[in-house]
């Protein structure tokens, strides 16, 4: 299994994220925003160690959240400057095809409220909480 094969499947079904679990196998959901993420981060984050993913958009709060799942190998059309900070500070491998200073939100007029919540930590866990406790209140 490569990062290409997952850029594929996540292009051409127009998926919103690909994953390549550790444990050899493919996960795949429309779902928006981080919710993917977060729902196998509660499950059981090792699930997420050595993994390989594809995901369409992903800025400073998702990389974070990778990082903390100990993802290892991330592909993404659209990245958001902050996103690669994180990513090459903890050394996880990364293609992208835009860079973009920040991820905006659904309406497109401001920043992106999971964003918003993790500008200012560089903390992975941390991170993970902050959106957790935000995605119990809306």
């Amino acid at each position: 299994m490569n990062i290409e094969y997952l850029k594929n499947i996540l292009l051409k079904e127009n998926h919103t994220i690909v994953i390549y679990k550790s444990n050899a196998s493919v996960v795949v959901s429309d779902d928006r925003g981080v919710a993917p993420l977060m729902k196998l981060l509660n499950e059981d984050k090792e699930q997420l160690r050595d993994s390989m993913i594809a995901d369409k958009v992903i800025g400073k709060a998702a990389a974070l959240l990778m990082v903390y799942g100990k993802v290892k190998e991330v592909f993404t059309p659209t990245i958001s400057v902050p996103a690669i900070e994180v990513f090459k500070n903890h050394n996880v491998k990364i293609t992208y095809d835009k860079i973009v200073e920040r991820i905006i939100n659904r309406k497109g007029d401001g920043l992106c409220p999971i964003e918003t919540l993790c500008l200012n930590t560089d903390n992975p866990e941390e991170a993970f909480f902050k959106v957790n406790e935000f995605i119990k209140k809306t």
